[in-house]
């Protein structure tokens, strides 16, 4: 049975993570900021911590065979939010440890991107440059780990239900659609797990338009 931590799990997409994978027979321990973010449920342990906050997560983290990093900033302000829980993230897990982050598919634009798109993607750098150069910094932690990460970059996030397999642009340099439901990125999530092809490398990824099959979702648990 496969174990993993979520950070940020009372998210939007953190819960849903959560969500997923209990459905799917995972243990999860979800670390959130507030105590009753979650009803109990067998399989799940909530923990508090706040894991911007240096030491927060000494501990915390051992023994999971994946961590699941779903933390997202609340505004476009400067923020610190991704770069300093990930360092705290990296220093609480072991060598070798399997971590994953969501990021953003903003942060470049692939070689096949149209004029139109790239007009649109310059425009959304700028009212999210905060939030972009925080989620650089993040990913930079990443590649001077000695983690198994993965920066897994959404285009465009939706609260429509899941109903697709993702379509996945592995090194990012490929474009995918322009929208993914927080559902298929959970799940995306999920099946990434245990995914070598992943390791190392930031993903781009958003919805696409073939059916998930309705056991697709807990390939990694199955493994």
């Amino acid at each position: 049975m496969t174990s993993i931590a979520v950070v940020g799990a009372s998210g939007r997409t953190g819960r849903i993570v959560v969500e997923q994978a209990l459905a799917c027979g995972y243990r999860v321990t979800a670390i959130v900021r507030r105590p009753g973010s979650f009803s109990p449920a067998p399989g799940l342990r909530e923990v508090i911590a706040n894991p911007t906050i240096p030491g927060s997560l000494h501990g915390l983290l051992v023994g999971h065979d994946a961590v699941i990093s779903a933390l997202g900033a609340a505004d476009r302000a400067p923020t610190i939010v991704y770069s300093a829980s990930t360092a705290e993230i990296i220093a609480a897990m072991p060598p070798g440890g399997r971590l994953l982050v969501v990021s953003s598919a903003g942060l470049d634009v692939s070689a096949d991107t149209g004029p139109a798109s790239r007009v649109l993607a310059a425009a959304l750098r700028r009212v999210m440059c905060h939030t972009y150069a925080d989620m650089a910094r993040m990913e930079q932690f990443l590649t001077e780990s000695a983690l198994r990460w993965t920066a897994v970059r959404p285009t465009r996030l939706t609260d429509k239900p899941g109903a697709t397999i993702p379509r996945v642009s592995l090194g990012a340099t490929s474009k995918v659609g322009p929208q993914i439901s927080r559902a298929d990125l959970a799940a995306y999530l999920l099946d990434a797990v245990d995914d070598p092809h992943t390791h190392h490398v930031a993903v781009s990824v958003s919805s696409g338009r073939v059916l998930r099959n309705a056991t697709a979702v807990c390939r990694s648990a199955s493994r």
